[in-house]
């Protein structure tokens, strides 16, 4: 609990928690809590009198983050979420596709990442393993083949896996209905890479024990660690990580991505609804997440009171470091009138056209065309004010500020919201 005196912080974060082994993760976010002179609250437990008479003992709800709900009801968390979205607050992964529990469920995860044109060739196909005689069908299908893993749904640090290298193996296991088969890929290395507000802000590569070969579950957990240093890697990597988040409507997760080890392919893993850092990241990639997290906090609490405009060119200029080099160049070029790059984006927005009202395939079209238009041929102000006021309406995106609605990733977010700030300052000048 903080120490109140007669100025009270203007800022209160309170962090839900489940597990006592997370403790390091709610430490750190109070550490730089007071480094900036916020208020720092811990709240154990959300039981339905809480929720009934939102009474949670004083602590404030303003800025909430869910570091782990196990030892909480999981209805009675929703009914939180939902209050805490009627009532405007910011909180993380309030708004999590299909809601909480079915963004942890691992099956619906590969479902998501099957149906977004990007991801799906990195996606690893998982089925449900209904009964025994059910898995041995998909055995013998060629569906899977063995050694195959069983994982628990709802799983998390590599808990309850078990690797099936023959049918006898099945004898082994009990509630078939809790588990997902997956196909086992032997890996070169592993992959944990943080998003916070539409952005990687580090990649840790992780390799096993070569003294144990045959242990799988090393892998994962990572014998060896190193921060990722390969500037292709570390664009193909953010690129899948940002859209699996996007997908999720993630604004912080952690999401877990492997190598293959004879044909070097990718293979998207998980997004984790609540990533810790007790596996060494920050250590290794010296990347402070709860300081990106509190940082993606106050940009929002801010765009609140902000002009449009101003809340996403902060939003982006903020976050433009973590993008890659690529991106960056073309943001500032938009922004300069120089419209030619544009033309090498029209496919990568094909694939997310009628998918919504607003998606940002028909956004990117839309936009392009003023763009061009007023590059080429300057016409009235009043021929694109409603341009910009239908922009300026619309809901901003999953992870915060910056246009780019329900589809696409920070990366597509700065093209689009490239265009707008170039028509808007065109308008302005005329």
């Amino acid at each position: 609990m903080p120490k109140h005196n007669d100025t009270p912080s203007p800022h209160a974060i309170t962090v839900v928690e489940g597990r006592g082994e997370n403790r390091r993760m709610v430490d750190d976010f109070a550490k730089e809590a007071k480094k900036r002179g916020w208020d720092f609250y811990q709240l154990l437990g959300i039981n339905s009198d809480h929720i009934s008479r939102l009474d949670f003992d004083s602590i404030p709800l303003e800025y909430i983050i869910f570091r782990d709900l196990t030892n909480n009801n999981y209805i009675e968390t929703e009914r939180l979420l939902l209050w805490l979205k009627q009532n405007h607050k910011i909180c993380i992964n309030a708004n999590a596709t299909g809601g909480r529990i079915c963004t942890s469920d691992k099956h619906f995860q590969q479902g998501l990442f099957m149906m977004d044109p990007f991801l799906k060739k990195y996606a690893l196909p998982t089925f449900e393993a209904k009964t025994k005689a059910n898995v041995i069908a998909y055995a013998e299908a060629g569906r899977v083949h063995y050694p195959f893993l069983l994982k628990p749904r709802l799983g998390t640090t590599g808990a309850g896996i078990i690797l099936i290298k023959k049918p006898e193996d099945l004898d082994r296991v009990d509630n078939f209905h809790s588990y997902i088969i997956e196909q086992y890929i032997e890996p070169e290395c592993d992959y944990r890479v943080f998003v916070i507000g539409g952005v990687a802000v580090g990649i840790m590569r992780k390799t096993g024990n070569s003294k144990h070969p045959d242990d799988f579950k090393a892998w994962s957990a990572g014998c060896h660690k190193f921060p990722e240093k390969d500037s292709a890697t570390q664009s193909l990597l953010s690129e899948i990580a940002t859209r699996a988040a996007s997908v999720s409507r993630l604004e912080y997760t952690g999401v877990d991505i492997l190598k293959e080890a004879k044909t070097s392919k990718y293979y998207l893993l998980e997004t984790n609804f609540a990533a810790g850092w007790g596996n060494g990241f920050i250590e290794t990639t010296k990347a402070n997440i709860p300081a990106y997290t509190l940082d993606w906090f106050e940009d929002l609490d801010e765009g609140r009171n902000q002009p449009v405009s101003q809340a996403v060119t902060h939003y982006i200029d903020r976050r433009k470091k973590h993008l890659p080099v690529r991106i960056q160049q073309d943001y500032d070029a938009i922004l300069s009138g120089d419209g030619a790059i544009l033309d090498s984006y029209d496919d990568i927005f094909a694939n997310y056209s009628n998918q919504y009202s607003y998606d940002a395939g028909n956004l990117f079209t839309t936009l392009k065309k003023a763009y061009q238009k007023l590059s080429n041929h300057p016409t009235l102000k009043h021929d694109y004010i409603n341009l910009v006021q239908g922009i300026e309406s619309m809901p901003l995106s999953w992870a915060g500020n910056f246009i780019g609605p329900e589809v696409g990733t920070l990366h597509d977010g700065v093209i689009l919201s490239a265009m707008y700030l170039y028509i808007l300052h065109k308008t302005d000048k005329m």
